[in-house]
């Protein structure tokens, strides 16, 4: 149970499927903070999706000290990932597909809520797949009236 709410400002929320350090429960933590948001609110999993890779610090690329890869190996199958052992396995994405993946949804969120963008609400309620070639993503809304901004 969330000590917040957050009920008076559009919220989005992502995890990715192999996120070795926050699991699935990050989701229902922000949907509790969020219950009764009426502004517009969206939960994005990422298959493939690690919790490092979203950004270049913390991405083994980066050279940074600390900087590792925290996704879960599947054992026996290369490339394949998950975030616990009981999980069915994904495929990994790499750095910079992952931070595209990443950018096409926060774009969307902020193209809807900081420009007024429509257009973007199929990417946000999960009707459209722009990256299905890439990967999964799961969408899931909260309460959101029509017309809110």
């Amino acid at each position: 149970m969330s000590n917040y709410r957050i009920t008076k400002t559009p919220f989005a929320a992502f995890r990715g499927t192999c996120d070795g350090q926050v699991g699935g429960e990050a989701l229902s933590f922000a949907a509790d903070a969020a219950k009764g948001n009426r502004r517009g609110f969206y939960r994005f999993a990422i298959h493939g999706a690690n919790h490092n890779y979203f950004n270049t610090q913390w991405s083994p690329q980066s050279g940074q000290v600390a900087a590792f890869d925290d996704a879960t190996p599947v054992k026996g199958h290369p490339g394949q990932c998950t975030d616990r052992e009981d999980a069915a396995p994904d495929r990994q994405l790499t750095e910079p597909q992952q931070r595209h993946v990443a950018g096409t949804y926060l774009g969307a969120f902020f193209r809807r809520y900081l420009l007024g963008d429509t257009k973007q609400d199929e990417v946000l309620t999960g009707a459209r797949h722009p990256d299905a070639a890439l990967t999964d993503v799961d969408v899931t809304t909260g309460e959101r009236r029509p017309g809110l901004r």
